[in-house]
């Protein structure tokens, strides 16, 4: 008997774990955001400590806070109806504010309390000392109609926030005066402008409005490592022939804000059409196995894109062979891709050799991914 209240004990204690991560997942779906979902960020130095932090995938969603005072209005009135889930003062607030699909607002409250007690003595008395600062996050989502060339247009989605970093929440309500109106109203109308980067290594001030800082200037936030899989379809001219191929590869970009290393492995299969010693029509396949390496600027802040012209070396050695059309060790070497259409249509120049270049065929690869 003791063994089966152990057992079910067990299983309820294993349960009560599920549903619990369970519970957490769905909660970070809907008050998490995917990690580098933001293409541009800004923050806003408002005084006395306080900031306000800008992070969009496009310009364009900065309309949904024009009218900031509006959104920190609703957000005071709402705030009020949860007083008592605010709990002390003393601790650090962090308020998520999510306006979803449907037009409603989805609002968290997580509390941390200070390790230890601070204060403050003034005039020979003492008052406690709040040391972490409040944090508000407003959240959402945008649908859009993605127009990417060679493929037909979907619907894709697009993530903002704009985040406070405050002293204490009640400083919010003194934020409806207009002024974040007008600097949001800078923020659009300026960002192409002129940005001064030389008065603080690292930081870029926008000169129509020096309370608006960034990164680097209009904002643009690149760098980072990422996973990549790359997928194309290609053609090659070898000698005489017109070879059809695919190559699927995958890799790493290491990028910092301005520039980026890649490093690909692929699969490249080439395909050629002949008779058969019987005079059927036969598909010969050869594989190549093929190392790319590259470096470069990066283009439109995003690293995942390739720039026009990229300094690229490929190597790729013959795995597989199949008919008399390669020799046996043959290795094909590309130098340099130009890349078209956002890169979906690279050309790349290759040398098809054996022998450390005794037999050399040299020829133009045409990439299409998609």
């Amino acid at each position: 008997m003791k063994k089966i209240i152990c057992l079910l004990m067990l299983v309820a204690s294993v349960m009560e774990n599920l549903c619990a991560q369970d519970s957490s997942s769905r909660t970070e779906a809907v008050f998490e955001l995917p990690p580098n979902f933001a293409h541009r960020r800004f923050t806003i130095d408002l005084g006395s400590g306080n900031k306000m932090q800008v992070e969009l995938n496009d310009m364009t969603d900065l309309d949904r806070f024009r009218n900031m005072d509006s959104v920190l209005r609703q957000f005071n009135a709402d705030l009020k109806l949860l007083q008592d889930s605010l709990g002390d003062a003393l601790q650090s607030r962090h308020v998520d504010y999510v306006t979803d699909s449907a037009g409603r607002k989805l609002i968290r409250i997580q509390r941390y309390s200070p390790e230890g007690s601070s204060f403050v003595v003034q005039q020979g008395e003492p008052a406690a000392l709040k040391l972490e600062q409040d944090t508000v996050h407003f959240s959402g989502t945008v649908s859009y109609q993605a127009d990417i060339a060679f493929r037909k247009p979907f619907t894709a989605t697009r993530h903002y926030r704009v985040s406070f970093f405050v002293n204490d929440l009640s400083v919010l309500e003194s934020y409806t005066d207009g002024r974040l109106n007008r600097v949001v109203g800078e923020l659009q109308s300026s960002v192409n402008g002129s940005w001064n980067t030389t008065r603080t290594r690292g930081v870029a001030y926008l000169d129509a409005q020096p309370t608006i800082t960034a990164r680097m200037p209009k904002g643009y936030v690149a760098g980072g490592n990422y996973l990549n899989l790359r997928f194309s379809v290609d053609v090659q001219n070898y000698k005489a022939y017109f070879v059809p191929s695919f190559s699927l590869g995958a890799g790493i970009i290491i990028s910092n804000a301005h520039f980026k290393r890649d490093l690909i492995l692929s699969w490249d299969p080439h395909f050629f059409f002949g008779n058969n010693a019987q005079g059927q029509l036969k598909t010969y396949r050869n594989d190549f196995l093929t190392l790319t390496a590259g470096q470069g600027g990066i283009r439109d802040n995003d690293p995942t894109k390739e720039s026009h012209f990229l300094t690229i070396l490929s190597l790729g050695y013959l795995v597989k062979r199949e008919g008399e059309y390669f020799d046996k060790n043959t290795l094909r070497l590309g130098a340099g891709r130009l890349s078209l259409f956002g890169g979906k249509t690279k050309f790349e120049p290759v040398l098809y050799f054996t022998d450390l270049f005794k037999k050399t065929t040299p020829g133009l690869r045409w990439i299409q991914s998609f």
